[in-house]
């Protein structure tokens, strides 16, 4: 199962990392605006076809009878592949957005906004469960995946590391407190009650697809484009994330 999962990581970096040897001669804006929907897709094709293939080979003849809980992975590993790399690629978006930082002068800025990050992460986690049982999770885990957009986006807007910036890492982090709690509670309804730690199991795909999925593919477009892009393309990919909550029914 991981064998396949990581072809089809491997697969789409590799077709990502062709379509940005090839556009690297387009003129003006072409060359940034291809490269950010070959990440989109190759990133969205690991995740989908990862998922399907892996959860087919673990689950066997039973994996039409849950799809629910295939979307639900689905829509945990997208939101995880934006979640899990935004902190990671940090220093190297500050840097290429504003170049008067540099070595360490970029740490305490860095820190800073992923401090924000972490305050609202808990701030929104803490009711998020009780927000899950009033609205209903599938609301909320979109909610979330939505808030990281708009988040990212303002961090990648801003002029200037201002409290503008801590605005937008302060909604990101509400998103992320907001999803942990809900998706996990989504999960747990999806599964069968006796096979619970199986299929909860399975859905360590996501934690262990996201940061392979968002370093492998998203790395290279950062040096070979920039890293305000990849910053973009992770904020997409929350809000994509939202689209696989369709395919849930939730209980």
């Amino acid at each position: 199962m991981t064998g396949v999962f990581t072809i089809f990581i491997l697969g789409s970096g590799w077709g990502v990392k062709h379509v940005l040897s090839v556009t690297k001669t387009y003129p003006g804006n072409l060359d940034l605006i291809l490269s950010g929907v070959a990440g989109i897709l190759g990133m969205g094709i690991a995740v989908f076809l990862g998922v399907i293939a892996s959860l087919n080979i673990s689950l066997g003849q039973e994996f039409k009878q849950h799809n629910s809980f295939k979307w639900w992975v689905v829509n945990r590993l997208t939101f995880l592949v934006a979640a899990n790399n935004l902190a990671g690629f940090m220093v190297f978006f500050l840097q290429d957005k504003f170049p008067e930082y540099r070595g360490l002068e970029v740490a305490g800025p860095a820190a800073r906004i992923i401090m924000f990050v972490g305050i609202f992460i808990l701030l929104f986690a803490l009711p998020s469960g009780w927000l899950s049982d009033k609205f209903g999770k599938k609301i909320l885990c979109a909610i979330a995946g939505i808030l990281v957009g708009i988040g990212s986006a303002i961090v990648i807007l801003a002029p200037e590391i201002t409290g503008l910036t801590f605005v937008g890492a302060s909604v990101a982090g509400a998103g992320l407190g907001l999803f942990y709690s809900a998706n996990w509670a989504l999960g747990t309804e999806l599964v069968p009650a006796d096979r619970a730690g199986q299929f909860l199991g399975l859905s360590n795909l996501a934690g262990a697809g996201a940061g392979a999925i968002g370093a492998y593919i998203g790395g290279p477009i950062g040096d070979a484009q920039s890293y305000i892009l990849l910053m973009g393309i992770y904020g997409s990919m929350a809000i994509l994330s939202t689209f696989a909550l369709l395919g849930i029914k939730e209980g």
